[in-house]
């Protein structure tokens, strides 16, 4: 299943959680309310309610169940607990007296876990992010699909060595292909809205209301048409990154053995004396030189085909 579409506008840090807890994405349509209570629920008190006096009394232990900062601040806490029963203990205030502070403090811890419960930071984004994300079950089987392809293609950019050493860098990969995604996203999900309103639509046999289907059918096959050669392209450029990542690999291993051509020379200088072994050590260079010209051309094709998806980011070179 493709991951969902955030609108990329949208600061990296939000679409990483919003992709992280997807779950609480919404679908197209009415904008979704905020929650009665901030989303808490009554299950939400009872479990505080329980887990307050725990938390007061036996800090350490409860800290231990979540992050390491969280278990270092419960360790602290539980030490300081320890110290105010010891405190009260020998400055003859007796246990009483620490049990009644134990009390007063629960009120306000019981407020600072029920604060922590209902809508998490995913879920508030994820309303107030609303119409600005598509989810792969908001679009068919085929739309799905499309999505897949074009994600993946642009994961095989992206993540790709040429790309990482920058020798893709006037595509500019990292702006342009996440809008392409999203591009093609929001057409997917309008065709498959359509394509659903266009199949419910009752009293087909009628000759006037069939010649308007008919229309809007063939609007619709058009516009899938073009958003799959659009994705078409995508996975075209993806294949040219991949072909320049293998003749980068091969560069590389090549002037690795090139480095050691001299340590051949020199084995086969001291034993062989066979100018036609030297001849084929030294063969090595040139062949490094082929490598690296396939390497340029594999890189310069990779390029043409990336700079063909957004020609107005072309730059003279």
């Amino acid at each position: 299943m493709p991951e969902p579409v955030i609108d990329p506008e949208v600061p990296e840090r939000a679409r990483n959680l919003l992709i992280d807890d997807a779950v609480v994405l919404h679908g197209p349509g009415v904008l979704p309310r905020r929650p009665w209570f901030g989303g808490r629920t009554w299950q939400d008190v009872g479990v505080c309610l329980v887990h307050t006096p725990v938390w007061v009394l036996l800090p350490g232990l409860m800290g231990w169940f979540y992050g390491r900062r969280v278990k270092a601040v419960g360790l602290v806490a539980q030490g300081i607990v320890v110290g105010l029963a010891v405190a009260a203990a020998v400055g003859g205030l007796g246990l009483g007296a620490f049990f009644v502070l134990c009390g007063c403090a629960m009120p306000v811890l019981f407020g600072v876990l029920v604060g922590r419960c209902g809508e998490g930071p995913a879920a508030r984004l994820a309303r107030s992010l609303h119409g600005r994300y598509v989810r792969p079950q908001d679009l068919d089987a085929a739309g799905v699909r499309l999505l897949g392809r074009a994600q993946m293609a642009v994961a095989a950019v992206l993540e790709s060595d040429v790309n990482a050493a920058g020798m893709l860098d006037d595509v500019r990969n990292a702006v342009t292909l996440p809008a392409q995604v999203w591009e093609i996203a929001l057409t997917l999900m309008r065709v498959d809205r359509l394509r659903a309103e266009h199949e419910a639509v009752p009293d087909r046999d009628n000759p006037r209301i069939a010649e308007m289907l008919d229309a809007q059918a063939e609007a619709l096959t058009l516009a899938t048409e073009a958003v799959t050669r659009r994705i078409g392209a995508i996975e075209d450029y993806a294949a040219q990154v991949r072909a320049a990542d293998d003749a980068l690999r091969q560069w590389k291993t090549v002037q690795h053995l090139s480095g050691r051509s001299a340590a051949y020379q020199e084995l086969l200088a001291s034993t062989v004396r066979d100018e036609l072994a030297i001849a084929q050590i030294a063969g090595l260079t040139e062949e490094a030189r082929r490598i690296e010209e396939t390497l340029r051309a594999s890189v310069s094709r990779a390029r043409k085909a990336g700079l063909a998806l957004a020609p107005g980011l072309a730059v003279a070179s």
